[in-house]
């Protein structure tokens, strides 16, 4: 037969427009592409020989080469394969396959910013004009002694000839690389080095062995071939997981725990998860990329996807490695993908299922788990609804009972017999909230109060609501009912007296603090300090305010708050006897004091010092008389 030369149809050449113009940043894909067909082709050949034996030669192993030649800017990349006949050529070369070319054409625009899209659509071959001015491919099917050549420029026209291949079943890719004169662009695909790299990057688990020669002409396999992945977890050691899970994170610390699964039913993949057991130094900067590495048959497509796993689990290192997956589609519409989904909720259920199995069997090992990324896992409260019967089960906190953390559950365990519901107070550190004038009637009965100390952890309890039907209550609010009904009576005739005798302090306290604060009654919390503040049912707490603050979100109007006061502390029965305006100047004091216990900054430290100079001055004075 003599050689032809024929026209591709127009979807190709607008195909070949888009490949070779629009994708020049991503060039280097063109070697995943490749290698991944050859990949292909191996395992149809290995495959078909079940029931054909007699296409495998007595000798044959399976071998993917690369051979550049930087003298005459070649690269081959040489399979021995199941190969092509002609009409195969002309109908998957000459042709494409026509699922995806259109939507391929469609999104030319997108692919300028997206070209990890190429070899989405089955189109892969074409990378190749990405880098090479001219292709060659020669082939020949299994079974057959008939071999194709075909040839194209990528100018719209291709040549095909009937030529016996000298290695017999297989296929050579011929690439007569381009020169590129942007300094940019001038990634020399001869270059040994550069390939190497590559084939580490993309190709490093493909099951075949990827060969080329060195500087001293010896054959060197350039992938590990090791798929750690596709083995039965109990073939894989300790130290294989620590090795792979340095390769794969840069991380030289061991994992914590490793997930290492093949999940099976509708959807089917195989994952290989590591919870790290530190925090990495760039962990919480803004632009640390996180989620999960996505392979498709063992060929590597992008890091960092996070469609494959929820913000809230960004600490989880690995991959997931599919052959069902479609990735016939953009990144933005693969995040609606249903087999995206299903992969992204059986992950999660995954992980949570481990974090819930080490908290019960190693505490300790969740605790060192929960002070590296429990802030993290937290966000998963507010974040995902759906997780929440089972995050709530993984959140552990400060309380007062010990300095051992608690769980929710482990909580109510102890709470008395009397006792409602959950308390918790919310503050900057630990230290503030653990001696925090607020838990003093709480102390007083023995009811345990959850210490929240992360800037998350507001948006948590609000997200919860509830636990095992007992509300989570913050002690700083307004209407803290401590008392029982029984309690509440007996003393009620002396909070009316109590009322009675104060109100000149009060109306006072009143008229001095003014649009500060929003109401000043008496307290049933603190037996201790004379006075708080306290947030009413519908306003955020102080704690939440200074959150919001820092973000950037500070209310426009300041939201003022209850103060409340402790009519059995001497303090007031002084104020009675004192003037107008010592009653004033006190008053000011006792608000600033209330801002301080709160965790809040005063609105005037120096005067507020100056005051508390003078008191010092009068105290000192009264002793001498």
């Amino acid at each position: 037969m003599s050689k032809k030369v024929q026209n591709f149809n127009a979807e190709i050449k607008q195909l070949l427009d888009i490949v070779i113009h629009s994708l020049y940043s991503h060039k280097e894909i063109f070697l995943r592409e490749l290698l991944s067909n050859a990949s292909d082709a191996i395992d149809k050949l290995k495959f078909q020989s079940i029931t054909q034996p007699d296409l495998l030669p007595a000798d044959w192993k399976p071998e993917i080469k690369l051979a550049p030649h930087s003298d005459t800017k070649l690269l081959r990349i040489t399979d021995n394969g199941i190969g092509m006949s002609q009409d195969d050529v002309v109908e998957f070369i000459g042709t494409i396959a026509r699922s995806g070319a259109k939507a391929f054409m469609q999104m030319s625009e997108e692919m300028k910013t997206k070209p990890e899209l190429i070899g989405q659509f089955g189109v892969g071959f074409y990378s190749a004009f990405m880098v090479a001015d001219r292709v060659t491919l020669h082939t020949q099917k299994a079974g057959s002694n008939e071999g194709t050549v075909w040839e194209s420029t990528g100018d719209g026209t291709y040549s095909i000839d009937s030529v016996p291949r000298p290695e017999g079943t297989g296929t050579t890719i011929t690439l007569h690389l381009k020169e590129f004169k942007d300094e940019d662009e001038a990634q020399d695909f001869t270059d040994s080095w550069i390939l190497k790299s590559l084939v580490k990057k993309y190709s490093d688990f493909i099951a075949h062995p990827i060969t080329m020669k060195n500087d001293k002409d010896e054959v060197e396999t350039l992938n590990s071939q090791k798929a750690l992945w596709l083995k039965s977890p109990s073939e894989v050691t300790a130290d294989e997981h620590k090795e792979f899970y340095q390769h794969l994170t840069h991380d030289w610390n061991e994992p914590l725990k490793t997930l290492h699964y093949k999940a099976e039913g509708t959807m089917e993949f195989n994952a290989l998860l590591y919870i790290p057991s530190k925090k990495p130094w760039n962990y919480n900067t803004r632009d640390t990329e996180f989620g999960l590495s996505l392979y498709i048959k063992r060929v590597f497509i992008m890091a960092d996807c996070k469609d494959l796993i929820p913000p809230y689990l960004r600490f989880i290192k690995g991959l997931v490695d599919s052959s069902d997956l479609s990735l016939n589609v953009s990144r933005e519409i693969l995040q609606q993908d249903r087999q995206v989904a299903q992969i992204r909720r059986n992950v999660t259920n995954k992980v949570l299922g481990a974090l819930k199995e080490m908290l019960t069997k190693d505490r300790s090992q969740y605790e060192n788990f929960w002070n590296e990324f429990g802030t993290t896992l937290k966000e998963g409260m507010p974040g995902d609804p759906a997780q929440k019967e089972k995050l709530q089960d993984l959140l552990l906190f400060h309380s007062t009972s010990s300095d051992k953390m608690t769980t929710l559950g482990e909580y109510v365990s102890r709470m008395k017999p009397e006792q409602k519901e959950i308390y918790y107070i919310a503050g900057d550190n630990l230290t503030q909230v653990a001696n925090s004038p607020y838990l003093e009637k709480l102390k007083e009965k023995g009811f345990e109060v959850l210490l929240l100390i992360d800037a998350i952890d507001e948006w948590v309890v609000d997200a919860l609501k509830e636990f095992k039907e007992n509300k989570l209550i913050s002690i700083m609010r307004e209407g803290l009912q401590l008392d029982s009904e029984e309690e509440k009576q007996k003393k009620e005739e002396e909070k009316k007296q109590a009322e009675t005798l104060l109100r000149p302090v009060i109306d006072q306290m009143k008229n001095t603090l003014g649009e500060n604060v929003k109401d000043i009654v008496l307290s049933d919390r603190l037996t201790n300090t004379p006075v708080c503040l306290v947030a009413s049912s519908q306003d955020p707490s102080a704690h939440m305010q200074r959150l919001l603050a820092q973000m950037g979100q500070e209310y426009r109007t300041p939201i003022k708050r209850i103060m409340e006061i402790n009519p059995s502390h001497p303090v007031f029965e002084k104020m009675l006897k004192a003037t107008p305006e010592q009653q004033r100047q006190w008053a000011e004091i006792l608000y600033a004091q209330a801002l301080l216990t709160e965790g809040s900054e005063l609105p005037d430290p120096v005067k507020f010092s100056q005051q508390i100079a003078n008191l010092m001055v009068q105290a000192a004075e009264s002793t001498k008389h």
